[in-house]
């Protein structure tokens, strides 16, 4: 009996062993409004090529279809990913989105410029007005803004409705969301390209899909909102530089998945190019990954250092 009991015990510690040391694949979904289109082609080009996530992390848009890969990580999941964007129209998520009446609202007193009716139906129907994080079949986090403080706050657990509108409230153009008593923006003012957090959760190799690097879509800057818009841009760039760089001397592989180039701007509450961007992305992506050697699994005790493999960002 001790010698059977020995032989199970052995099995279950190699077992448990095997399953620290095995890789774990994170997808990382910045934010970008209708630019999280490219996130749709890019991870539809890493599924079909079995690569498969065991955690996924986003932030704004990001965070939306990090939360359908979580819920369905499979060639079934991005199809019902890309359907859902097919069938995005300005009007559902932004009512009233008229140029003069978008004026107008920003002119007068208030915390946002839309309501998020529009957002919350959306979110409802894809996953059920009683989602919750526990739902998923993989791991989700979802990044937000402490709105008075700055603070980062990933969420892991409990409903995930709120965090998802909390995570994707651009200031001033939609509200806030109170959870817990305190009140969250965009998940893009503090960590828009997530690594950190996915990498906290127990990731060793990340694939970032990155919809929002500032010459990726070049912003006509003709009036002084246009530079601050382009401002906070590139604000949020240095953010992604500084989350790169603090893995360069950790057993952590970081895939930063090729930016596609635009010669057009796509205004925030614009949907009429997302078969265009879903396209661009996906043969992007096919051709950086067929190109690119695969690593195998990290070894114990052996650093990978940050893969040069990005794209002008």
């Amino acid at each position: 009996m001790a010698g059977s009991r020995l032989a199970v015990s052995r099995v279950q510690w190699l077992k448990r062993l095997g399953q620290r040391r095995r890789d774990r694949v994170a997808f990382v979904f910045s934010g970008g409004g209708p630019l999280g289109a490219f996130q749709v082609g890019a991870v539809k080009a890493l599924v079909e090529r079995d690569i498969l996530p065991d955690l996924v992390v986003g932030t704004s848009v990001g965070a939306i279809n990090a939360a359908h890969m979580a819920f369905e990580p499979s060639a079934l999941g991005v199809q019902r990913l890309e359907e859902a964007w097919a069938s995005l129209i300005e009007k559902d998520l932004f009512p009233g989105s008229g140029f003069m009446a978008t004026w107008s609202r920003m002119l007068r007193r208030g915390d946002r410029i839309f309501d998020n009716s529009g957002l919350r139906e959306l979110v409802e129907t894809g996953f059920g007005p009683g989602a919750s994080f526990e739902d998923a079949q993989i791991p989700l986090g979802i990044v937000t803004t402490e709105l008075l403080t700055g603070d980062e706050r990933l969420f892991t657990s409990g409903p995930i409705l709120e965090p998802l509108l909390a995570s994707s409230a651009m200031p001033g153009a939609l509200p806030p969301v109170t959870i817990e008593g305190l009140r969250f923006i965009d998940g893009g003012v503090v960590n828009n390209v997530p690594i950190t957090p996915a990498v906290e959760m127990g990731a060793s190799t990340v694939y970032v899909l990155n919809a929002t690097a500032h010459t990726q879509h070049p912003r006509p800057l003709n009036r002084p909102m246009d530079y601050i818009m382009h401002a906070f841009s590139l604000a949020r760039a240095q953010r992604l530089i500084v989350e790169r760089s603090k893995f360069a001397d950790q057993r952590v592989e970081i895939v930063m998945l090729p930016v596609v180039p635009l010669d057009f701007f796509v205004p925030f509450n614009s949907f009429k190019h997302t078969k265009t961007l879903i396209a661009s992305s996906y043969e992007s992506t096919a051709r950086f990954l067929d190109s690119t050697p695969q690593q195998g699994e990290p070894e114990p005790g052996k650093t990978i250092l940050l893969k040069a493999t990005t794209q002008a960002e």
